[in-house]
């Protein structure tokens, strides 16, 4: 799993990397890349991949422009339409916004949550983007075998 942030806050950046690293640890999850900055153009450099391993938890507002995470996070979604994203805000009143910009948002989790329900949300969308890479191919495909062909999709 490929984990992203965006958050151009220091002392947000370090509550959720140690939230993050503890949550890996208790889950024993080791990530192939985890990846922390406050700037968009550098962490949209760093995708590499694509697919339903990779988690980007956004900030909606970044270096006082308020929108942002949200055109960062239709940047991510042209890149890879399969990662999950999530944003860690305190600007809730623009979460019906990001419809508007059909990004596929996982979670939006508020700042400014309780010290148990923020983790917990984060965990959930941690466990979640875990689950969906380790699933199985074939608990998504079709398979179709006869005596002229083999098809799975």
């Amino acid at each position: 799993m490929n984990i992203f942030i965006i958050e151009d806050d220091f002392m947000q950046q370090a509550r959720i990397e140690k939230i993050i690293t503890k949550l890996l640890e208790k889950h024993n999850i080791v990530p192939k890349k985890f990846e922390i900055s406050g700037k968009p153009h550098k962490l949209l450099q760093a995708i590499e991949e694509k697919g339903v391993h990779q988690l980007f938890f956004l900030d909606i507002e970044i270096k006082e422009d308020e929108l942002k995470g949200l055109q960062v996070a239709k940047q991510i979604r042209e890149i890879d339409p399969y990662a999950s994203i999530v944003f860690v805000t305190t600007h809730s009143e623009f979460m019906p916004l990001s419809f508007r910009y059909q990004v596929s948002a996982l979670d939006y989790i508020d700042k400014e949550l309780g010290v148990t329900e923020f983790e917990s949300r984060i965990e959930a969308a941690l466990l979640h983007t875990h689950n969906k890479d380790n699933s199985a191919v074939s608990d998504d495909s079709f398979y179709f075998k006869s005596k002229y062909a083999q098809v799975q999709y």
